[in-house]
């Protein structure tokens, strides 16, 4: 009897080991179902970050600097504007181009012409006699009641381009002086045929030095224009746009 009992309870712990292995499958099963999301979810190429075309972000960069670049030279660019049609520098240098191209070409190059002169024949005006022209012109003004500085902005003159002009003028005059010297006989002629229209009551002593100035003044202008003559015919100078329609 005991034997018997012990044949029992020996099947019935084979049954209960073949239910335990029918059940370890389903449960290693619902683990890999339960973890096998997470390992492609953590090696997929899809969620790395994504990297920048140069391409693609090269045009928009040079947009936006154009844009700026434009704002930056606007006022470079467009001198003014008609109810929002704006009018471009190009179009207003098109323009004077026509008008007065080949007048101011000359101008820039006889310009141009008579400080390689002036270097050449070490000719220069210092800084002081400068300021002593401009000094003795505001002077003048004064005395007429009016301003330098509001007659260069009405003119749209700065004084850099005043001392750059005196500066040229200066140096002419100290080139060309020992032929516009004026003597007394010169003076006390122009004073005598001009009497009549300068009037009875005038002192001869006290207009002789403005007399001199002035004739001196007039042979500056005629020996500049010879000279100009002279050193135009031995320099080289070629107009390959705008020809001048004048010789000065």
């Amino acid at each position: 009897m005991p034997a018997k009992k012990t044949t029992k309870s020996t099947s019935s712990a084979k049954k209960a080991t073949a239910k335990v292995a029918t059940v370890k499958p389903v449960a290693k099963k619902s683990v890999v179902t339960k973890t096998s999301p997470v390992v492609p979810m953590m090696s997929s190429p899809t969620q790395a970050p994504a990297k920048l075309d140069s391409k693609k972000l090269f045009k928009p960069l040079v947009f936006l600097l154009i844009l700026a670049l434009v704002y930056l030279l606007k006022d470079e660019v467009i001198v003014a504007s008609v109810n929002g049609q704006p009018v471009t520098r190009w179009a207003l240098v098109r323009n004077l181009e026509q008008q007065s191209a080949s007048t101011v070409l000359e101008n820039m190059t006889l310009k141009l012409l008579v400080e390689q002169e002036l270097k050449k024949a070490g000719v220069a005006v210092s800084d002081e006699e400068m300021e002593a022209e401009i000094t003795k012109i505001e002077e003048q003004l004064a005395a007429q009641g009016q301003n330098l500085d509001d007659l260069l902005e009405a003119q749209g003159l700065k004084r850099a381009e005043v001392k750059e002009q005196l500066a040229l003028s200066k140096g002419l005059e100290k080139l060309l002086s020992d032929k516009v010297t004026v003597s007394e006989e010169e003076i006390q002629a122009y004073f005598d045929e001009n009497k009549a229209m300068m009037g009875a009551d005038v002192v001869f002593e006290e207009i002789k030095e403005d007399i001199r100035t002035q004739l001196q003044q007039e042979k500056l202008v005629t020996e500049q224009q010879k000279w100009f003559a002279e050193i135009k015919k031995s320099a080289k100078i070629n107009y390959y746009k705008f020809t001048p329609s004048s010789n000065l």
